[in-house]
């Protein structure tokens, strides 16, 4: 199980995912990916997942880029959320009960206004864990009017003096970058507190109310990581090996970070910066968080 933080309020919100992939106690991968961006020309949105990575023939990297993916075009945060919901509950039923604790969090801003779903079979933000999985997919949404902090997964791992500290640099209207490198290193101390599923590495994004954002990846990754991202419904992130190989840029590549710009009616953007394993040098984390780092 992974590691999710949403941090959100008014003004800013921001989400992280760990990349760390175990079965049966063993890593399997430490570039799972976790997180998903959504942009539309009417609102952008982050989805995070924590539980069932695979099972099977199941991948829920690969499912999620499929059911995220459509035509051109538009879609509303109430269908990304009915999608997950239906289609989510219709595979979770064929994983072994034990093994099927699963939440989606997605974020977002309608009308500039805040708003957090916890769409999961076992946790709601505001009461206790089931202790057995639900058969379906329950949907929470959250409208927060104050800094809130939401953990789901390891959230045990992440201590009450975290999330308060957390909430309170919220509350001082902080630079998007400063949050989203103080969240980092939360994720980062909890992961020690995780008994070895959650990785130290992970991915933060943040998103304002104009719909903007931007991702950071935080580590090196150990192999290469082309994570799907979608702009009106088509993955943008498909078309990254097309563009490196006629760059001449050969070998595993792995997502520094992206940015997209506010919504607007006649057009969006996203850009991604890219970088070559072989070319990664220093800890991969910024100067201000690890003494050498370099991004």
């Amino acid at each position: 199980m992974t590691l999710n933080i949403t941090v959100a309020s008014r003004w800013l919100m921001t989400q992280s995912s760990d990349f760390r992939l175990t079965r049966s106690g063993a890593r399997v991968s430490e570039t799972s990916q976790k997180q998903v961006v959504l942009q539309y020309m009417g609102w952008s949105g982050l989805v995070c997942y924590t539980g069932v990575a695979r099972f099977g023939a199941h991948d829920t990297a690969a499912w999620l880029a499929d059911v995220l993916t459509h035509d051109l075009g538009q879609r509303s945060p109430e269908q990304i959320v009915e999608r997950l919901v239906e289609e989510g509950a219709a595979w979770l039923r064929q994983v072994p009960i034990r093994a099927r604790h699963h939440t989606f969090t997605m974020i977002t801003y309608e009308r500039e206004k805040p708003k957090i779903y916890v769409i999961s079979n076992f946790e709601r933000p505001n009461g206790p864990r089931l202790a057995v999985p639900a058969d379906e997919l329950f949907c929470t949404r959250v409208r927060p009017r104050g800094p809130r902090c939401i953990v789901t997964g390891w959230a045990p791992a992440v201590l009450e003096s975290q999330r308060e500290a957390l909430e309170g640099l919220l509350a001082s209207a902080p630079a998007p970058e400063r949050l989203r490198e103080t969240v980092a290193l939360t994720s980062r101390e909890a992961s020690s507190r995780a008994q070895g599923t959650v990785g130290e590495s992970c991915v933060v994004a943040h998103l304002c109310p104009d719909g903007s954002g931007e991702a950071q990846v935080f580590g090196n990754l150990t192999e290469e990581f082309l994570p799907t991202m979608i702009t009106n419904g088509h993955n943008a992130a498909s078309l990254i090996p097309t563009v490196m190989n006629h760059a001449g840029r050969s070998g595993p590549q792995r997502l520094v970070g992206a940015t997209w710009t506010a919504n607007g009616a006649a057009a969006t953007g996203m850009m991604g910066a890219y970088r070559a394993l072989s070319q990664q040098t220093g800890s991969g984390w910024p100067p201000s968080t690890s003494a050498g780092g370099d991004k």
